[in-house]
């Protein structure tokens, strides 16, 4: 049964959203779509790195992404989308097709990247490849960047990794109870002494959030600034 929420979306979307329609759709693995959406109504928008867009999926509800880039002139935006579990954005990640409609709302603000100056560290996981890739777009110069992730499979996030032009990510894959985290730390502290009073930005799991906030606040690293934006949580649905 639909929900209250995709019930609304449907009455108002054709007021709210954004029309467009899928242009080009690439397999980049096996859990990872990159896809490419096009329309008159994606043109002229402003859209800064770190922007969200939701996508509304009929008799569902918003499920919400991350645009890899958006150009106003073209009218056209690209997407990453994570194929994790049976969720339903994941199955619509996996039935999207060619020539597909897409109603979109937004972008809106959710991380300012294009604000930070200066170096960066970026910690991550999956769903956190599709920000990273937009420091790209940022002012932040690509050797100033460095973007730590936490992966369960690390052959298939480097490919996707490498596609992206993110080769020079930091991977580390998952162990029981979290025992990677020790390393994904090591790996943070080793890139914000590298770079110097860098802007700390930490996504992904709010789980791994919490615990590497905590892990680092044990011996201190001077850094610019701290941005936190948790993309989903264990037990709960809904995070944007």
């Amino acid at each position: 049964m639909a929900s209250g929420k995709a019930i609304l979306g449907g009455m108002l979307g054709r007021f709210l959203f954004r029309e467009a329609r899928v242009g080009r759709v690439r397999e980049l693995s096996p859990h990872f779509r990159w896809m490419e959406v096009g329309g008159e109504d994606l043109r002229d928008v402003e859209w800064s790195p770190g922007d969200k867009v939701q996508v509304f999926l009929p008799g569902i509800g918003m499920r919400t992404y991350t645009p890899l880039v958006w150009d106003p002139m073209l009218g056209s935006t690209q997407f990453l989308v994570y194929l994790h579990g049976n969720s339903p954005g994941a199955q619509w990640g996996r039935t999207i097709k060619l020539g597909d409609r897409c109603q979109l709302f937004g972008p809106r603000d959710s991380l300012a990247l294009d604000s930070l100056e200066g170096p960066v560290v970026l910690f991550g996981d999956e769903t956190s490849f599709a920000v990273a890739h937009t420091l790209k777009s940022a002012k932040v110069p690509s050797t100033d960047i460095s973007r730590v992730f936490e992966v369960s499979s690390a052959n298939e996030s480097l490919a996707v990794l490498s596609a992206l032009d993110m080769a020079d990510a930091s991977i580390v894959e998952r162990l029981p109870g979290d025992a990677h985290l020790a390393e994904v730390e090591s790996k943070l502290r080793t890139a914000l002494q590298q770079h110097g009073r860098a802007n700390l930005v930490l996504t992904g799991r709010a789980q791994s959030i919490q615990a590497l906030r905590a892990r680092l606040r044990t011996s201190p690293i001077p850094f610019a600034t701290q941005k936190v934006k948790a993309y989903w949580s264990e037990g709960k649905v809904g995070l944007d």
